[in-house]
């Protein structure tokens, strides 16, 4: 976008002439832009001058430019004389972080059952205020939702049919309090290009579209990233801030740092056998480097098959994961250990000391598959996301597991070895 290549000024000079004369296009600009970018520009702006923009847009969209308002800001600006009777948007804001409430939009086509077919599509054709739909949801006299009709089946269906008579009464629908990453989920796993929401008694309050769901596929996946790796997708709202970035990536480097030095007291437990074999400790890092990195990539596998439902509990793929992991560990084990093998004889001359590494790089990549399998799997148990297993806590397990596998397999057969 050429707004982002601008300096502050600049960008505010040329969004200040959107709003005077192009204001639709504005709030196009707005949910097109980088967050960081929409975030320090929005800042800029007066509270008028934002609510003026978000009064022409549709809810969904307006809801995703107050989310990244400061949150001053934030304040001011709905409690302006543009969006005080914006009950849309204030009902929308009242939702839950994340939900499906939020990321809904109320523009939608619904009508009652007992509507004919000629009438639907006389009454579609003269409406212009809906954003886009794919679907035409039917509703009850209480307005909850019982069916609904995709629209290339309206078109072909005779004029006097009721649409209770054509709909699909097996509508997937969710609540207002449902996470916006099941709603995802749902959308890809059916191919829904729409998913219909309603509230605790089943009245359709909105929809949530394919254009937001995209967005939510590409949120979540981002969010899963950072946290493997111990940050977080605020940084990229404060890059700027070395001091915040650094706050936000302290914590786990802090858990990784405690388990270095746990490591470190394996290495002293293991005193003795070092001084006695001093070579041992060449092949440490061999030992530690490939059980976290097997460790990192299985967990990674595991993290993403959660996230996007492939592994649930209930229908044996919890199992059946778990087992083809601990496969594939034996198989990467069982070609990884000789050639481990083969290296440590020919740098020692000492054909024990290649078995005892073999043996360890063996147990040590089949132990730290399962570690990484495991962990993300029990994290998600206990409710806590399991991207945050995936970084530092499974590598430096996995770095431990190795250390105390090959230190104790060295001081089991030290008299072979020395």
């Amino acid at each position: 976008m050429i707004l982002e290549g601008l300096t502050p000024a600049e960008q505010l000079e040329v969004f200040g002439i959107a709003i005077d004369d192009y204001r639709s296009v504005a709030g196009e600009v707005l949910v097109g832009m980088e967050p960081s970018r929409l975030h320090q520009l929005l800042g800029l702006l007066e509270p008028e001058r934002i609510s003026a923009v978000l009064e022409e847009m549709p809810v969904d969209d307006a809801v995703h430019v107050v989310e990244h308002l400061p949150e001053e800001l934030r304040e001011s600006v709905l409690a302006s004389r543009g969006l005080a009777g914006a009950t849309d948007l204030q009902n929308q804001l009242t939702y839950a972080d994340d939900s499906a409430g939020r990321l809904m939009t109320t523009e939608y086509l619904a009508f009652e059952e007992t509507t004919p077919a000629g009438e639907a599509i006389a009454r579609i054709q003269e409406m212009s205020q809906v954003e886009m739909f794919f679907y035409l949801y039917v509703v009850n006299s209480e307005d909850e939702l019982v069916g609904v009709v995709s629209l290339r089946r309206l078109l072909l269906t005779p004029p006097g049919k009721s649409l209770r008579e054509i709909m699909d009464p097996s509508v997937l629908a969710v609540t207002t309090e449902t996470d916006q990453e099941e709603v995802a989920q749902l959308s890809t796993r059916y191919n829904l290009l729409a998913v219909p929401v309603t509230d605790e008694v089943g009245k359709l309050v909105g929809v949530v579209t394919i254009d937001d769901v995209i967005d939510v596929v590409q949120e979540e996946a981002e969010e899963d990233f950072f946290r493997m790796v111990g940050s977080s997708e605020d940084e990229l709202l404060y890059r700027e801030r070395s001091w915040k970035v650094a706050r936000i990536r302290l914590p786990w480097l802090l858990i990784n740092l405690g388990g270095l030095f746990l490591t470190g007291l394996l290495f002293k437990w293991f005193d003795s056998t070092l001084q006695e074999a001093l070579f041992l400790v060449f092949f440490a890092p061999v030992i530690m480097g490939m059980g976290g990195n097997i460790g990192a990539q299985t967990s990674t596998i595991a993290v993403r098959s959660l996230a996007t439902g492939r592994l649930t509990s209930g229908q044996g793929r919890v199992k059946a994961f778990l087992g083809q992991q601990a496969r594939v560990g034996l198989l990467i084990g069982m070609t990884v250990a000789p050639i481990a093998a083969l290296g440590a004889l020919l740098m020692e001359r000492s054909p024990m000391l290649g078995v005892v590494v073999a043996l360890s790089l063996f147990v040590a990549i089949t132990l730290a598959t399962l570690n990484g399998s495991v962990v993300p799997l029990v994290f998600e148990r206990l409710g806590i996301d399991p991207a945050v297993a995936a970084g530092p806590m499974v590598t430096t397990t996995s770095d431990m597991i190795g250390i105390a596998v090959y230190f104790g397999f060295a001081a089991l057969m030290i008299d072979l070895l020395v």
